[in-house]
């Protein structure tokens, strides 16, 4: 008896169905024989052959471009359910038999990525010979998820479908200024009194108003100043020339504070709602490299 399981023509050549689900995300030949390494006449022979060996249309071709037929969208669900299926058994397989290897490309924010992640990546490369990890580093507002990176590390979730996040705890933010700033304008005594001084911030897209303790609920004080940055590099080289007042992570001043050339004020009653997250692009089984640095992160910045 041929227990052989019965396979049609087009699944004796998955080349072809790989070809048509590129074609369907890029919704362009051209493109999608980029990302092949092939030329456009190649891909468009493959999907008329695949076509011809299916038995019905998966794609109407028009000047405005590719559009999937009906089956066309059902025969793409059916591959990206088994192709998922398939990436998480060879994912499992790979973590089982070689454990967390390859390249990790993390992206993350200037200021994070200089004071936390840095020394951190340095212990886990360590910890971890078989990985390496290519650490891009981006202002706030460029962070992307759509340039194929492992993890985002990010206070903000990447605008991507289906990421999923990992929270890494809150950061610790200060209100600081110096010596002789204070000596010249006077220290405020009450929250409130930080509207009538100099205070650096973000004026365009960093928060106008700071949080502090309230008896009921957080209160935010609205602050303004003669100086803006959107980089904490600035604002604190603005605080050491005696400017004004700021509010910028511990990790970037904790050297100056320490040094008494900058001084922290308010500091049990402002508070820090700001958190981070590292976040990968899906559910389900992440390779070892990735699930490996998420959970070391993790145990690093937890409580």
């Amino acid at each position: 008896m041929n227990r052989e399981m019965p396979v049609t023509a087009v699944l004796r050549d998955l080349n072809k169905l790989n070809t048509f689900v590129r074609v369907a995300q890029c919704q362009s030949f051209t493109k999608a024989a980029a990302e092949l390494r092939t030329k456009p006449s190649v891909v468009s022979k493959r999907m008329k052959e695949l076509e011809e060996s299916l038995g019905f249309s998966v794609l109407n071709r028009s000047t405005h471009g590719l559009v999937l037929t009906e089956a066309g969208r059902g025969l793409f669900q059916q591959c990206l359910e088994q192709l998922a299926k398939l990436d998480n058994y060879i994912t499992e397989r790979r973590n089982i038999e070689t454990g967390p290897f390859g390249t990790l490309r993390v992206q993350a924010t200037s200021d994070y990525s200089r004071f936390i992640l840095a020394p951190l990546t340095t212990k886990f490369v360590e910890q971890h010979p078989g990985v390496r990890v290519h650490l891009s580093v981006v202002p706030e507002n460029l962070i992307s998820a759509e340039d194929g990176f492992d993890i985002i590390v990010s206070s903000h979730k990447p605008s991507l479908p289906g990421v999923v996040a990992h929270d890494l705890g809150a950061i610790r933010h200060v209100i600081c200024g110096s010596p002789d700033y204070f000596r010249k304008f006077g220290r405020p005594q009450a929250p409130q009194d930080l509207q009538a001084h100099n205070c650096l911030a973000d004026l365009y897209s960093g928060p106008k108003s700071w949080p502090f303790r309230n008896s009921s609920r957080p209160l935010l004080v609205e602050v303004k100043g003669s100086l803006s940055s959107n980089s904490n590099d600035v604002l604190i080289q603005m605080a050491l020339h005696d400017c004004g007042i700021i509010r910028v992570p511990f990790d970037t001043v904790k050297t100056e504070i320490a040094a008494e050339k900058l001084e922290v004020i308010f500091r049990k009653s402002s508070l820090s709602p700001e958190r981070m997250g590292a976040y990968v692009a899906k559910e389900g089984r992440l390779p070892a490299k990735t699930a490996d640095f998420v959970s070391f992160l993790k145990a690093a910045l937890g409580p």
